[in-house]
């Protein structure tokens, strides 16, 4: 199994940063391939240049702002298991954004590594813009 470990700190409050991280119709604004998003309940249903993503939303705890999810459907190779988590941390007068993936087979792992490393700087990107 690959594990991937991506983080930036970011000068907003926590819970701002988390409010924006778990909506999913704001991902298309920092996390750049995708294109659109939408949440059906139960799936993050997630557009890109490449085609559709579908994945389970496994956790949203609000009090540790920690959010898990899982990929079922969309990537180019079978998922065998997948995990990704964001967590949310205070880190001194902002925040640190923790962004994990665990992923198998490891094949899709150049794939996800690179999508992830965009999106925690697309975070990074989006609050440095943020008042």
């Amino acid at each position: 199994m690959t594990t991937l470990r991506f983080d930036t700190q970011v000068k907003q409050d926590p819970d701002r940063v988390w409010a924006v991280l778990t909506d999913v119709s704001t991902i298309p604004e920092w996390f750049p391939a995708v294109q659109e998003a939408h949440f059906d309940g139960v799936h993050r249903h997630l557009r890109t240049p490449d085609g559709a993503v579908k994945a389970l939303v496994v956790t949203k705890n609000d009090e540790l702002r920690r959010f898990q999810y899982r990929f079922v459907e969309g990537l180019p190779l079978p998922i065998d298991f997948h995990l990704g988590t964001i967590d949310v941390l205070p880190d001194g007068d902002g925040s640190r954004v923790v962004y994990s993936q665990e992923i198998l087979p490891e094949g899709l792992a150049p794939i996800v590594e690179r999508a992830v490393s965009e999106g925690i700087a697309g975070i990074a990107r989006y609050f440095a813009t943020q008042p």
